[in-house]
């Protein structure tokens, strides 16, 4: 697969399997950004020209839109001698991979993110990658109140994060758990749920 200079996808910040390829390798990074995990798994679908790297991070039953528009951007990619319209290309792909994953979690889409992630998301990639909880300890962001849930749902992220990339189900489920992972400890995303909860009470 042709990645053009322009390529919002650095093949450099791509980890390899292990602690999962689907980690950023700087803390400035997450799914709505071109240096976080959903541009990282793009880079590698796009280098290996398999769609499945980055399937894992829609829904099953929004797989085949984002495999249209997959197919679509990078038979342009192969076929254009422009490098302006194969960085375009490249742009709608990852702006509709990371539109079609936020819907998936219930969020708006508000474009590609080029602000640094939050410490406390950090925070928690650094102890998947790790494999200890210590990060997020130092970081004040394990409690009394959290650390039972904390701890169940990083067993999970762990338990699940050596996975074959062509094996879909088994991928989804550790970006389902790696998800689940980082927004205990994201506040905007905890703030939204609060809302969310009181509103269903009223």
């Amino acid at each position: 697969m042709k990645l053009t200079k322009k390529t919002l996808f650095a093949a450099s910040t791509v980890l390899t399997l292990g602690v999962g390829l689907l980690f950023p390798t700087s803390a400035q990074a997450h799914c709505d950004t071109p240096d976080g995990p959903v541009a990282a798994a793009l880079t590698l679908a796009l280098e290996e020209d398999n769609f499945n790297y980055i399937a894992n991070w829609v829904l099953e039953e929004d797989e085949a839109e984002l495999l249209e528009v997959f197919n679509l951007s990078t038979s342009v990619m192969d076929a254009s001698e422009s490098e302006d319209a194969s960085h375009l290309a490249e742009r709608y792909l990852l702006e509709n991979l990371v539109r079609i994953h936020r819907a998936g979690e219930g969020a708006p889409y508000t474009g590609i993110s080029h602000e640094p992630i939050a410490k406390e998301v950090a925070a928690a990639d650094a102890s998947i990658e790790a494999g200890s909880l210590a990060p997020l300890e130092e970081a004040g962001l394990i409690t009394e109140d959290n650390r039972a849930h904390a701890e169940e749902v990083f067993e999970k992220v762990m338990a699940t994060k050596d996975y074959d990339p062509n094996d879909v189900a088994a991928s989804r489920e550790f970006v389902e758990n790696y998800v689940t992972f980082t927004h205990l400890f994201e506040v905007e995303h905890a703030e939204h749920h609060e809302a969310h909860e009181e509103d269903a009470h009223e």
